[in-house]
């Protein structure tokens, strides 16, 4: 199962904070998801379609607890795409319009016959609530997410210019940014920062995959200091063994051409050190001194000792302790 399907289905679970609040998720499934079919003279039916059977459930449930109309359930398999099933509920042409009149549709005339005034919802959204119940509608129904493991997109589809409106002033409520892309005829309202999808799974109240991302979050920190300190180290030690390298040579040069023991003697002192621990660090050379020697004096030691065989060449000077 998907990381996408693991977050519809904790969604699907997620109980309305008030009765407000069922109906403006079926709203944003009936945006997301549904489809009005106009039969004649008057009547239609609703039909909620989705591979998610979780998804399908939530619909079914909130239908029946806030509206009391029971769909038809059946499964369709499509050749087409690899035999994929899928979950279609129907409403009938007396069920529809209780539905699309609920959601500001549909419309009763004087003498009890009820008119179409609109394919898209009309439901007005003023409450945070009803707001988060719409998103999360939205989602259940034309939501993706990309495993977080891989990277971090989660995408929205909306259908109508209706539908954009509804779901950019949703998002802004949350403080989330409005991006929209286009993909093959359809649109999305997407999210690529792990923080703005932390913070809409959470008012949505998907707080087990919100903790699932934090905890890859965390992880990813938590490895990326361990690769910096690792390459910081990687790059010392190599830079102490290339120094460390140049310092023995010099030092041979200095045996063969016997000027070593024309040197002061804490000259010797540390280059005899140094030809016996070639990988010792500073602070260890040091420690080998008698007396013993702290890190800044083992280094101007050593940069007098470096001096003197670079000058050597040129002029045969001697440095003085």
């Amino acid at each position: 199962m998907s990381f996408s399907s693991d977050v519809k289905k904790e969604l699907s679970n997620v109980k309305p904070e008030k009765s407000c609040c069922a109906l403006s998720e079926l709203c944003g499934l009936y945006a997301s998801m549904a489809s009005l079919n106009l039969l004649g003279r008057g009547q239609v039916n609703v039909q909620f379609s989705s591979e998610s059977l979780a998804v399908c459930r939530r619909a079914y449930t909130l239908l029946s607890q806030a509206l009391h109309i029971a769909a038809q359930i059946h499964y369709v398999s499509s050749a087409r795409f690899g035999g994929k099933r899928k979950c279609v509920l129907t409403l009938g042409p007396i069920q529809s319009p209780v539905l699309l009149c609920a959601l500001g549709m549909m419309e009763k005339n004087e003498n009890g016959s009820v008119s179409l005034k609109s394919t898209t919802p009309r439901l007005p959204l003023t409450r945070g609530c009803c707001m988060r119940a719409f998103l999360r509608g939205m989602l259940l129904g034309g939501g993706t997410m990309t495993n977080p493991e891989q990277g971090y997109h989660l995408e929205i589809a909306f259908r109508d210019e209706e539908s954009r409106v509804m779901l950019a002033k949703c998002m802004q409520r949350l403080g989330l940014p409005i991006r929209i892309s286009a993909r093959r005829e359809h649109s999305y309202l997407y999210l690529k920062q792990s923080d703005q999808i932390v913070t809409l799974l959470t008012a949505l109240g998907a707080h087990t995959s919100v903790m699932h991302i934090e905890d890859l979050r965390v992880r990813r920190q938590v490895l990326g200091t361990v690769n910096r300190a690792m390459n910081c180290d990687s790059a010392n030690l190599q830079k102490q063994m290339n120094a460390s390298s140049q310092q023995l040579e010099a030092i041979r040069q200095l045996i063969r051409e016997d000027r070593l023991s024309t040197l002061p003697p804490s000259l010797q002192q540390i280059a005899m050190a140094r030809l016996n621990a070639p990988d010792a660090t500073l602070e260890q050379l040091g420690q080998s001194l008698d007396p013993p020697l702290g890190k800044s004096g083992v280094n101007h030691r050593i940069r007098r000792l470096m001096s003197y065989f670079d000058d050597s060449h040129l002029s045969g000077g001697i440095p003085h302790d």
